[in-house]
């Protein structure tokens, strides 16, 4: 590869902090907070115009599995914060009543995110892109950004990496995993890009009215399976399209949410390569709009549709996550396992997206712990992950990446963050014994050992019939969804 040598330049610094959290997304909002709560200096750094993440750049404005007896802490007092405005658009189920979603008002949640963080005392800086890491040893000083005022410098005792792709780990050298679809035929790949499209002008009466007619074929979130087969044997509809609509529910009369276009990475591509990043942004625009005419030309209440928006950025499912100092096993996580030094609970399935067309999401795990060690950097002593740039497997990473359990990774990594300062220690001296008490002062239940019995046999009567798992002996990905 060509290269050029950039010129020495001194590189100013703009400000100091205690904690500086990198990405503004679920995860990151929920290290912010605790942070920021726990009284020390905060500073969050997110490359868009609002926090949210997934949840605002990306059109998919939701909690999902939100379990008062099993996730709890921050997720609980916003979901509660946007009911209580009447600012929830609603609480679709996945035929199971643990298995239930909050969907919000995009637009307030902007602005809620701004004034939870303006109470925590924690400073934002919006349009900074994180573009390297300044390292001393195992030890991080601070991160390089670039902005419209050039590059500069921020410093700070403890940095947490919640960019969703492990970025901050990856561009300071620490150790990162980057391994693919574990097994099966499309062994090494990656899981693609998703893409959501808001719909305005649809005649929802009609559109309902015309599903009940035909529940074979629209029943359901998952829809339209004939439609979308018929249109791309005609050519009318992108070959890259999944093989249904997943459809929302309406945020508002008129107004649909589809979440349908999917690009696939080829064997060595990846989701941090800048081509094809840009070969999917286009692809998927593509997607959307031949999704959008064949929906028009074939079903009644669509006519006068219009697309309303298109994501800020593609949802990347799968790129970097941090190696910890223990790396979380689908094993562990199926079986429900308890650790000792566990900070957070899940309670999400793997939502595993197979390289092409493939698809599974059946509530087939029990909760389970996520230990502290796989949340602090084995390479880095002051480097700690969240959400998708959490330290596990490939199959646990697809459930423990939702804005759900990452925004209890966030809260547990914010906390810790807080206790490393205050006692002049780095994460990896942090005592997971204290970061659990002081999780329990914030009404967290950090261990499953803390979930009632018949909550734990309701989930696991649950497991038991539920369909078996695609990734199940014969290495294979059916769809299940």
């Amino acid at each position: 590869m060509k290269t050029i040598t950039e010129n020495e330049r001194k590189t100013p610094v703009i400000a100091e902090a205690d904690v500086i959290i990198v990405g503004g997304g679920a995860g990151g909002i929920g290290a912010a907070l605790a942070a920021g709560r726990s009284g020390v200096n905060t500073l969050l750094l997110e490359r868009a115009n609002c926090l949210g993440g997934l949840q605002t750049q990306c059109l998919n404005p939701r909690f999902t599995q939100v379990d008062p007896d099993v996730t709890t802490g921050i997720v609980l007092e916003i979901c509660e914060k946007v009911d209580q405005e009447g600012m929830v658009l609603g609480r679709p189920g996945f035929g199971d009543a643990r298995m239930r979603s909050i969907s919000f008002e995009p637009e307030y949640y902007k602005l809620l995110t701004d004034n939870l963080m303006d109470e925590a005392g924690v400073k934002i800086l919006y349009h900074a892109f994180v573009v390297a890491a300044i390292r001393e040893g195992n030890t991080l000083k601070g991160v390089i950004i670039e902005s419209k005022e050039g590059r500069q410098a921020v410093l700070g005792k403890v940095i947490i990496d919640a960019t969703g792709a492990a970025e901050v780990a990856w561009k300071c050298g620490a150790p990162v995993m980057s391994d693919g679809f574990p097994r099966g035929p499309g062994k090494g790949r990656h899981m693609g890009f998703g893409y959501a499209v808001a719909f305005r002008q649809v005649d929802t009466v009609r559109f309902e009215e015309y599903r009940k007619a035909h529940p074979d074929e629209w029943r359901g979130p998952i829809t339209g399976k004939s439609l979308v087969k018929k249109g791309k044997e005609e050519g009318k509809l992108h070959p890259h399209f999944r093989g249904a609509f997943w459809i929302s529910p309406h945020f508002s009369p008129g107004s649909i949410w589809i979440l349908g276009p999917h690009y696939p990475l080829p064997m060595g591509h990846h989701g941090w390569l800048l081509e094809d990043l840009s070969k999917g942004e286009i692809d998927m625009r593509q997607q959307a709009f031949s999704g959008w005419k064949l929906l028009r030309d074939n079903v009644p209440g669509w006519e006068n549709s219009k697309i309303d928006q298109l994501p800020v950025h593609l949802m990347l499912r799968d790129s970097h996550r941090m190696t910890g100092m223990y790396v979380l096993k689908e094993d562990e996580m199926r079986a429900g396992k308890a650790f000792d030094d566990s900070v957070a609970v899940s309670n999400h399935a793997p939502d595993v997206f197979g390289p092409d067309d493939q698809h599974e999401f059946v509530g087939n795990v029990p909760p389970f712990d996520i230990p502290y060690r796989s949340l602090v950097s084995s390479g880095i002593d002051n480097l700690m992950g969240v959400g998708a740039c959490l330290s596990t497997d490939f199959i646990t990473f697809a459930a423990t990446r939702y804005c759900t359990p990452s925004i209890c990774t966030g809260q547990a990594a914010g906390t810790a963050a807080g206790l490393a300062v205050k006692n002049k220690v780095t994460p990896k001296k942090v005592k997971a014994t204290l970061v659990q008490k002081a999780l329990r002062k914030q009404n967290v239940i950090t261990t499953v050992k803390e979930i009632s019995k018949p909550v734990l046999d309701e989930y696991r009567e649950r497991v038991k019939n539920a369909p078996a798992s695609s990734m199940g002996p014969d290495n294979k990905i059916r769809v299940l969804a």
